[in-house]
């Protein structure tokens, strides 16, 4: 795996969090676990997800001794979001089991890339930021439209997916354009402009696969 898409500090801290993350049975999901496996850019999030239902105080508490910066972000009956040493962790309680192949990975267990498309799909159609615009752009050049819909039929069900309203949202930019550009790997740099025109011209193959 790509463990340079992760800065020392991020790995110092997962060192730490990851028997947390195990307690709860919880994966690694988002963009820092896409970046594990494709190695296109720089991630400073640890987002972990479990289908168990945990004590937001607890987990709060078992923070608190890792010994380490804890700034609180947010948190409410279902998940956590704090900073760590900088580093940005969450925990969700998620309702929606991972179904293709977890890999385990210096003590964290990391979604497969069709389980990590699925969930890239609902963030852009949650009008996603430039990074999951990105990241999806990034993996259908590895993994075709197709695939990742059986993955969405498999975690959500078919009658959650609206075609139309995903379609829309793969070519409205109008939030993403002024995110700020990713840090990318050596050799990964793309161009938005670039990423922008391949959904403009592919949207239409694209939701037909989501129909199909």
């Amino acid at each position: 795996m790509h463990d340079e898409c992760f800065s020392s500090r991020g790995w110092s801290v997962v060192k730490k969090v990851a028997p947390i993350a195990k307690k709860h049975a919880a994966v690694l999901a988002g963009g820092t676990a896409l970046a594990l496996h494709i190695g296109h850019r720089k991630s400073v999030d640890l987002d972990f997800f479990t289908l168990k239902t945990f004590s937001v105080d607890k987990v709060i508490f078992d923070l608190s001794r890792l010994g380490l910066s804890l700034k609180m972000l947010d948190k409410g009956e279902l998940y956590v979001i704090a900073s760590i040493d900088g580093v940005k962790f969450s925990l969700f309680t998620y309702p929606y089991p991972f179904v293709s192949d977890i890999t385990e990975h210096r003590g964290l267990s990391v979604a497969g890339i069709v389980d990590i498309a699925s969930m890239k799909v609902v963030a852009v159609s949650q009008r996603g930021t430039k990074r999951d615009f990105i990241d999806l752009y990034c993996i259908l050049q590895r993994i075709p439209m197709p695939a990742i819909m059986l993955n969405m039929v498999k975690r959500y069900g078919k009658e959650s997916i609206n075609a139309i309203h995903i379609g829309k949202a793969l070519v409205y930019f109008a939030d993403a354009d002024s995110d700020y550009e990713p840090e990318y790997l050596k050799g990964q740099k793309l161009s938005w402009d670039r990423v922008k025109s391949y959904f403009r011209k592919n949207v239409k193959s694209l939701v037909f696969s989501l129909t199909a």
